[in-house]
């Protein structure tokens, strides 16, 4: 049966018409089967938690699969041919287990499809921050949208306004980036600035409950700034969130207050970092083995910009957003 897949890719890839995962310390291809690489993380890394589907999602992929990769406001589609890479020091490892694609293209440039043109369920979907989702009871839209690329019917497609519009939003990224890591916003001071805005994210998301906690909530060092709880959606897992507001590198401080929190009510939860800095090599290989999800300070404008139409107006500008129409070709 054919797979269709989520994969959040590093867009760097999509050029060498590849998809990767993380998992650094350990070659995927170098086994025959799934259940021989579950083997092999269990005995390095003592367990595998919650991310056994993902991985084994991800390393069953077989030709003629589908996979989506979300690129901000868009997606590309692509046509899983099958062969394995391992290239562990692949932008600090996230993305070290590739698998060779065929990125759908017009004109040797790949088709962006916008996400407002996707159906409410599946675009809803697409918001999961897990790494890998299975997406496989949307096959029906999804083999709908590769019949309109290959007839190039519906979204009449100009490459050169995609790569201009892509352009425009790497740069608009940056610079966010850039203001929010160096406080020259209208944020809150003190993190709880950043702990407002994590938690409207989470609440257009689908989250129907989002606390910002108390600090020192935990015993010791376990500290957790934000819990996010959801009744009306079963695809979004509860989650606690360690929130840091960093220019530069966020340290093991932060994953081990996650580790050490253990609240019986939210044993099953999933933990998140989520930073404006960035995390060492070590630092995720660490997270990764005591299933601790990471968003770094790329990952986290990417996230904002997939939901800008849905901010507060005082939330833009507070970050110092302006919405002005900009003419493509000037």
């Amino acid at each position: 049966m054919k797979k269709y897949l989520m994969v959040r890719s590093p867009e760097s890839l999509i050029k060498e018409n590849k998809i990767g995962y993380g998992w650094k310390q350990i070659n995927f291809a170098n086994h025959i089967n799934a259940d021989s690489l579950i083997k092999e993380i269990i005995q390095k890394n003592g367990s595998i938690g919650r991310m056994t589907n993902q991985v084994k999602n991800y390393f069953n992929l077989k030709q003629d699969d589908i996979v989506i990769v979300p690129l901000g406001k868009s997606i590309a589609i692509a046509k899983v041919l099958g062969e394995k890479f391992f290239e562990p020091s692949f932008t600090g490892g996230h993305g070290a287990n590739q698998i060779k694609v065929d990125f759908f293209r017009k004109d040797n440039k790949i088709i962006r499809i916008p996400r407002s043109t996707l159906k409410q369920n599946l675009e809803s979907r697409l918001k999961l921050r897990t790494t890998i989702g299975d997406l496989s009871r949307f096959y029906e839209e999804i083999e709908h949208l590769i019949q309109n690329l290959n007839n190039y019917g519906n979204f009449e497609i100009n490459n050169s306004f995609q790569e201009k519009a892509g352009f425009y939003e790497q740069e608009f990224k940056k610079e966010l980036l850039n203001a929010i890591c160096k406080g020259n916003t209208r944020l809150k001071a003190g993190g709880r600035g950043l702990e407002e805005l994590v938690k409207e994210l989470l609440k257009i998301e689908g989250y129907s409950q989002v606390d910002i906690l108390d600090k020192k909530n935990g015993e010791g060092i376990a500290d957790v700034d934000i819990q996010a709880t959801s009744e009306n959606n079963p695809f979004l897992k509860d989650i606690l969130v360690q929130v840091k507001h960093h220019n530069g590198e966020t340290s093991n401080h932060a994953i081990n207050q996650l580790i050490a929190y253990e609240a019986e009510a939210t044993s099953n939860a999933y933990k998140w970092v989520i930073t404006t800095g960035h995390i060492s090599d070590e630092s995720k290989l660490y997270a990764e083995e005591n299933q601790i999800n990471i968003m770094e300070g790329e990952q986290f404008v990417d996230w904002i910009y997939t939901n800008l139409d849905k901010l507060k107006k005082t939330t833009k500008e507070s970050l110092g957003i302006v919405d002005v129409p900009k003419l493509s070709w000037t």
